[in-house]
């Protein structure tokens, strides 16, 4: 098992109750969406809509909407996205993040 359920259980409903959440693409984010012709930036304007999990396998999804590609649908793990420090929710997305990627090296 990668996630935890409690951690999970418990970011989900605070992500969900502080829609929409503004971050920043990460670099690994950019070149993904780039593959697939949607033009980002590090100062596109991202928010995220909505929050699903996809279990154990795929982890906290996020649906973006990204300024200028709005016919696009996006929904990217959480972990190939920024978050504002002043953001509330910043450390427990954080952690979320490192502990998941962390957890993914390793089972490799």
């Amino acid at each position: 098992m990668i996630d935890k359920p409690a951690q999970v259980e418990s970011l989900m409903q605070k992500l969900k109750e502080n829609l929409p959440i503004p971050v920043m693409a990460t670099d690994g984010l950019m070149q993904i969406l780039r593959k697939n012709s949607i033009n980002i930036s590090s100062s596109s304007h991202i928010q995220i809509l909505d929050a699903l999990y996809l279990g154990d396998e795929g982890g906290i999804c996020c649906a973006l909407k990204i300024a200028g590609q709005e016919k696009d649908a996006v929904v990217i793990s959480i972990t190939h996205l920024k978050v504002h420090n002043t953001n509330p929710l910043s450390s427990e997305i954080q952690a979320y993040q490192k502990f998941r990627i962390k957890k993914l090296s390793r089972n490799r």
